[in-house]
């Protein structure tokens, strides 16, 4: 008879042999339940994502800043704090070794000059003495151009080298008339010979007149004929002489238009050189406003104070700024998500927004392109009173910088855990 062979324990017997508790039995009906439950759900409940970027509050006519391009002092300021400037207006200078009078001077004098005034050639209208500094090569440069060219225009030699050859001519004129005249009387005189010739060789064949009686006669015939060639070469000598003036005349209206143009083209490179110059003055000493507004004061306020190269060192503020906005820099990462029309949520540093609350604008337009820097431009609308979502009011000084929240399109809680699978069954299956 065969033992039956025991193979669990009294305690797992117990468990085994016992029925299951309600709890047990109805529990994983329950959590599947509450899972298919979370799962319509989530179906339902969405909420969008947020892609966060740094954002400038500012106008349609921002503040234009006036950056330093030189290091050094303030040698001179022109202008005070909260001044009307226009567009130009010099407002402060650096130390230099120019005169700055002198050098707004010479541009002012430079803008008036023209070319085609010839009151501009008299002598003083550009004075010598200037302090220019690192212009005033340029400037030496230039007054010898200019005295170059008023010399050559006010001495006129090469007008009176032409007028003294054109009153040659004349003469030539006159002395070519006269010898036609005198060619015309000779060659009558020869046919007068001509005539005595032939009745003298005809006297002479009929034995009535000695030989030399007609000898005297051909060489009288002959002594004309050679004063008529002589007449004849005299002439055309003054004709080639005449036709060497005429040459004489282009030739010297040749070289002068060909001076002239060597001069004028000088003077012109000067002047650029001059103008060229000076706005490498400006770029390095001189700030002054782009454009009309208001100058605000920011880091410098006083004469000898020091400034770096690319400090901000004023900046002018448009009378008419227009509509309050907020440019966002927008980095590539989610760019394509963000579209016009969609909720910005921003939080301005320098008022807390568990204490402020935080402005609420609208996406109007994306860059097309990213810049340098692979971020894109958003550009925002936003409420002109800048009243936040706790109902206080923003104090606004022309730029506000903070954080901007896009609230993208939104997206089903289902649909985000579903989203890998999706992407791994669309990839690889």
């Amino acid at each position: 008879m065969e033992k039956d062979i025991e193979l669990r324990s009294e305690e797992v017997q117990e468990i085994l042999t016992r029925p299951p508790h309600a709890l047990v039995r109805w529990g994983v009906t329950v959590f599947f339940g509450v899972l298919v439950v979370v799962f319509i759900g989530g179906c339902f409940f969405k909420y969008p994502d947020v892609i966060s970027a740094s954002v400038t509050v500012t106008t349609e006519h921002p503040p234009i800043w006036i950056v330093a391009r030189g290091s050094g002092k303030i040698k001179e300021v022109y202008r005070y704090d909260r001044d009307s400037v226009g567009a130009g207006d010099a407002i402060a200078v650096l130390d230099n070794p120019a005169s700055t009078r002198d050098v707004l001077l010479l541009k002012e004098l430079l803008g008036q000059f023209s070319l085609a005034d010839s009151s501009w050639y008299a002598a003083g209208r550009f004075p010598e003495r200037l302090s220019l500094g690192s212009i005033q090569n340029a400037y030496a440069s230039f007054l010898k151009s200019l005295t170059d060219y008023r010399n050559f225009r006010c001495l006129n030699l090469y007008e009176q080298k032409e007028e003294a050859t054109r009153r040659e001519l004349r003469e030539y004129g006159t002395y070519i008339a006269h010898l036609r005249k005198q060619v015309e009387l000779e060659q009558e005189q020869v046919g007068i010979e001509a005539n005595a010739h032939s009745r003298e060789r005809k006297l002479f064949d009929e034995g009535l007149i000695a030989q030399s009686e007609y000898e005297e006669a051909r060489q009288e015939y002959l002594v004309r004929q050679q004063g008529r060639e002589q007449l004849m070469t005299s002439l055309s000598s003054a004709r080639i002489q005449e036709a060497q003036l005429r040459q004489s005349i282009i030739e010297t209206q040749m070289e002068r238009n060909r001076e002239e143009n060597s001069l004028l083209t000088s003077l012109k490179t000067a002047c650029n050189e001059l103008h060229t110059s000076i706005c490498d003055w400006e770029l390095a000493y001189l700030l002054s406003s782009p454009a009309s507004g208001i100058l605000s004061y920011n880091n410098v306020w006083q004469k000898n104070q020091n400034v770096n190269s690319g400090d901000r060192v004023f900046s002018v503020v448009a009378r008419e700024t227009g509509d309050i906005i907020g440019k966002m820099k927008l980095p590539a990462g989610g760019s394509g998500k963000v579209k016009a029309g969609q909720r910005v949520n921003i939080s301005v540093s320098g008022y807390p927004y568990m204490e402020f609350g935080f402005l609420t604008g609208e996406v109007v337009s994306v860059s097309l392109l990213a810049d340098e820097e692979s971020t894109y431009t958003v550009t925002v609308r936003l409420p002109q009173d800048l009243r936040t979502s706790y109902g206080k009011t923003l104090d606004f000084k022309g730029e506000l910088t903070g954080t901007a929240e896009v609230m993208t399109d939104e997206r089903s809680v289902t649909g985000r855990l579903l989203g890998p699978l999706q992407f791994l069954w669309e990839k690889y299956l």
